[in-house]
Parts: structure tokens; sequence; C-alpha cells
């Protein structure tokens, strides 16, 4: 591992321990409008009428999401790197079992046996490391023969917006800085960052990993909703993107 990437994941966990109580107080109290309207909904919709699958949430931070996935009828394991958050969601499964599984580590190289999980998800944290190239790999390994990899992160497309977007910052593979997040007036503790790559770039490098895609969306809000003052003010522009693809 080279030391730019070495760099990268300290300051990464770091800032998730720094910001992991600020979020378990978020998703416990439904304060995010976007995961509680768009990104939860778009990826369990993603999961309909299935049951009994086997599935990682890779990134899992305190099991929001394993959670509403267990409840759908699904074997349901999850892996972090914050040591923090992984125990929140195991505090709170020893109180209200669902039989979930968690892991403290990286996703990016993980124990699970080769061709184990039928299904992998990852909420908005594959853009959180460097490196996504080495997670596809694992993940290509982990996953059956034509398993499926649901991704939901920040649309590249327009994540640079208040970052001076043009194309030649677009086509770059850059470091996003953002001094805190803001939900619900709520600033986090402690500032964090992001990876851009261009949207041609992500659907690469899952192509040169074994994967094929097999859809793309957009999640938003139902429209009738975009004629809220708030959501025109907060949604002007797409904000995600959900890549579905499937291990060849």
């Amino acid at each position: 591992m080279n030391c730019k990437i070495k760099k990268w994941n300290k300051e990464k966990r770091e800032e998730w321990e720094a910001n992991a109580d600020f979020w378990i107080k978020i998703i416990r109290e439904k304060l995010d409008p976007f995961r509680e309207t768009v990104t939860n909904r778009a990826v369990l919709e993603s999961l309909k009428k299935k049951r009994n699958l086997k599935i990682l949430d890779a990134g899992c931070g305190e099991g929001y999401l394993c959670r509403k996935i267990a409840k759908k009828g699904h074997r349901i394991f999850g892996i972090d790197s914050s040591k923090k958050l992984i125990n929140a969601a195991e505090n709170l499964e020893s109180k209200n079992p669902l039989g979930i599984k968690y892991f403290w580590g990286d996703f990016r190289k993980t124990n699970f046996p080769s061709s184990f999980f039928d299904i992998i998800t990852s909420h908005q944290t594959i853009n959180e490391i460097k490196n996504p190239e080495k997670a596809f790999k694992e993940f290509s390994r982990i996953l059956k023969r034509k398993g499926r990899l649901i991704l939901l992160f920040l649309h590249p497309c327009f994540d640079l917006k208040g970052n001076k977007l043009n194309s030649q910052n677009y086509f770059q593979k850059k470091r996003i800085e953002k001094k805190y997040y803001l939900v619900s007036r709520s600033k986090s503790p402690a500032p964090y960052f992001y990876l851009h790559l261009p949207l041609s770039e992500w659907i690469s490098l899952l192509a040169q990993s074994g994967f094929s895609i097999s859809n793309i969306k957009e999640p938003h809000p139902p429209l009738k909703l975009l004629q809220n003052r708030w959501w025109k003010e907060n949604f002007k522009q797409p904000r995600f993107i959900l890549v579905e693809a499937k291990k060849d």
C-alpha cells in the first residue's frame, strides 16, 4: 500500500471516529431527509421481491440499512472501518436481535469466503476510499457468479458544484474537502472528504473488475415533493446515482 493511500485511510478513520456520534444521532432520530426520503428507498427497491438472500452491506456504519434489509427477510452482514459505529450497531443488535452479523474491518480486504454473497450493497461509502478498484476486485471475489452489486453514491456529474465545476476538474481524480456535514441545521464536529471520479471512470473500474452494468438510476424524491420549498432549494439537480452491476 503506497503512502498516499495510507495517509488517506488514516485521515478517513479519524474523520469517522470524530463524526460517529453525530451520525448515530442523525440516523437514529431520522434527521436526514435525503436518506429517509430518497437513498434508503432506492436501495431497498433494488431488493424488491427477493427473500432469504445473503447480503453484505459494505460500509454499514451504525447498521441502519442492515436493519432495514434484515426486516425484509434476508441474511445480512455488515462491515465498517469505524470501531465506534460497529460497536453502536452491535449494541443495538444485542437489544433487538435481527440476526445481523457485524464486522470491524476494511471491505477492500475481508475474510469472507469466495463466492459467498448473493448481493453486496454500498450506500455512500464507495467514494470514501481512494482506491475503489481494490474494493471492486474484493467484491467480485466474494460474490457468487451472477451476484449483484448495488452502489449508491454522490452523482459524479454534479458533486463538484461549489468546487468550480468545469470539464478540466470533472475529468480528474480529485479529493473533495468539506468543512462539515450539515444535516437538519446540525453541523458535524469534524470536516470530511471524499473521492470524485468522472462517471466513465467508475464504469470502467467496474468492467475491469469483472462486472457488467445492469442498471443506472438517479434517485430523487417524488416529483410532487419537489414543489415543496425546502426540496426546491436543496434538490436543484440530481444529487445521487445508483449503479447496479452483475458479476460476469
